[in-house]
């Protein structure tokens, strides 16, 4: 039999696997199979839209292999048997279709957490060829952007598994997910909080508009559904892990207490996806246990577990795990990455530019924070002149910057389009450019403040957009506008 795993040839060749690999062979004991799978290397130098018409093959041939005919394994909890099922439901191209990041962020929040399902997760060997074909898929939802457009909870659910997985979607091969996911706001709350969630668990800026709407909703509880509640507390019990938040606690317990009282007699909040996120939002919180029962939660969930240990699908078994474990989608930002290179530090071909992939997640108090400033001249003979001073970590985007410069001075307000290779200015302090009249905004990094008396030369006008221009220790940025 042939298959054509098209998603494979181009994920392990794209990706750096550029020497013949015989994987080990995987066994099918259902129908006595064996499964040799060969990749070869013929598309090493070719373009993504090339290497996704590359075929893989793979032949299917009757063994003479005797198989244990014995009793399944008899797993002790529910969640050990949800992890089982997941882990048979991988692809040949080791992803879960459109849920290989929930079930990735489920196996490595489990892995840190719950020593005893060792045996159960996959080797160290295949968690990285599906975080590789993890990449994959959001390099070709980039790719492929303006034909399919991202919506903001999937941009969000994939910075979450990078985020679990210690990478930093903010340099992701010169992508600032989080930059992206920002500038759209989604309309809908339960997608807000999502994505707000996803912009917190990045330890990146988020904006007091954005933190005011999350208290709305925490406050209105009463007038939400069961999983934007529980998503909004969700992303507040983030927002206040950071220093500068930590007043926002109190705003917290109001809206658990609502959501508990909304518990079913039979434990559950409704379904079970509502139940799953209601779980991970009330964990932890001091002083609502009168309000709803965990046990009885738990024993909801379980009662509806599948006989194969599944609850339906792959992304909602993934859910009922994150649920199950101590460690849940609030608890990414607290992961202790910090000196630990991720297992996927290494380098990559990727449109024939060579870029290292490996990435940490710092502390707010991390010394990596640096402090930059950022200037508005406006006029050729610079009428008016603005400059603020930030603090952020090293490689943030510029992108970032602007959005925390605009939070904090009016002046710095601005509108941008959204291009294929990011965010073009266009309007900055409420001066718009004028392509009739030849005045445009410049963006210039500078190794000294700008002074208005020594304009700096054109020579030093940034090389990149402000979505790749990323912040260090030193420099100064200056966004001019000026006639051409």
């Amino acid at each position: 039999m042939l298959y054509v795993p098209l998603i494979v040839g181009f994920s392990l060749v794209a990706f750096g696997y550029t020497q013949d690999l015989e994987l080990q062979p995987a066994y099918n004991q259902s129908i006595g199979t064996k499964r040799n799978t060969k990749l070869t290397t013929e598309a090493a130098a070719m373009t993504p839209p090339q290497m996704m018409m590359m075929i893989t093959t793979t032949t299917t041939t009757t063994t003479d292999f005797n198989f244990n005919t014995s009793a399944p394994v008899e797993y002790e909890t529910s969640m050990q048997r949800a992890l089982a099922w997941l882990v048979t439901q991988r692809n040949q191209d080791y992803g879960w279709n459109n849920d290989t990041a929930k079930v990735l962020m489920a196996l490595q929040l489990v892995q840190l957490e719950e020593a005893t399902i060792a045996s159960i997760v996959p080797a160290q060997l295949e968690m990285q060829l599906s975080m590789k074909q993890l990449e994959v898929e959001i390099v070709i939802l980039l790719w492929r952007h303006h034909e399919i457009p991202i919506t903001p909870p999937k941009l969000a659910q994939y910075t979450l598994a990078l985020n679990s997985l210690c990478q930093d979607p903010r340099q992701f091969h010169g992508h600032d997910l989080i930059g992206t996911l920002q500038h759209h706001e989604p309309p809908h709350d339960l997608d807000f909080a999502y994505a707000t969630l996803a912009a917190c668990s990045s330890k990146a800026h988020v904006r007091k508009k954005q933190i005011r709407r999350l208290l709305d909703i925490a406050n209105t509880a009463n007038d939400h559904n069961i999983d934007t509640v529980s998503m909004t507390i969700i992303a507040l019990k983030c927002i206040v892990k950071d220093h500068r938040h930590r007043n926002l606690q109190h705003s917290i317990r109001r809206p658990c207490i609502s959501l508990g009282r909304q518990q079913m007699p039979d434990g559950g909040f409704g379904n079970v996806y509502n139940t799953a996120l209601a779980l991970q939002a009330l964990q932890d919180v001091s002083d609502i246990g009168a309000y709803w029962n965990r046990t009885a939660a738990i024993l909801y969930l379980e009662s509806k577990q599948d006989p194969d240990g599944a609850f339906t699908d792959a992304g909602l078994t993934a859910d009922v795990v994150l649920a199950l474990n101590s460690k849940g989608l609030g608890n990414i930002r607290s992961l202790e990455c910090d000196g630990h290179e991720s297992d996927l530090e290494n380098h990559v071909e990727l449109d024939g530019i060579t870029k290292s992939i490996a990435s940490h997640m710092y502390n707010d108090s991390d010394p990596r924070n640096i402090t930059v400033s950022y200037t508005l001249w406006v006029g050729t003979n610079v009428s008016e002149n603005y400059t603020v001073w930030l603090t952020a970590l090293r490689n943030t985007s510029f992108y970032s910057i602007m959005q925390m410069a605009a939070d904090a001075d009016p002046h710095y307000n601005f509108e941008a389009s959204e291009w294929p290779n990011g965010h073009y200015v266009h309007t900055l302090a409420g001066y718009k450019e004028e392509p009739m009249g030849y005045h445009y905004w410049l963006l210039y990094r500078l190794p000294e403040l700008p002074d208005p008396q020594t304009p700096p030369a054109n020579q030093l006008v940034a090389p990149v957009g402000v979505d790749d221009l990323l912040i260090e220790e030193g420099d100064h940025y200056l966004f001019w506008y000026k006639k051409l």
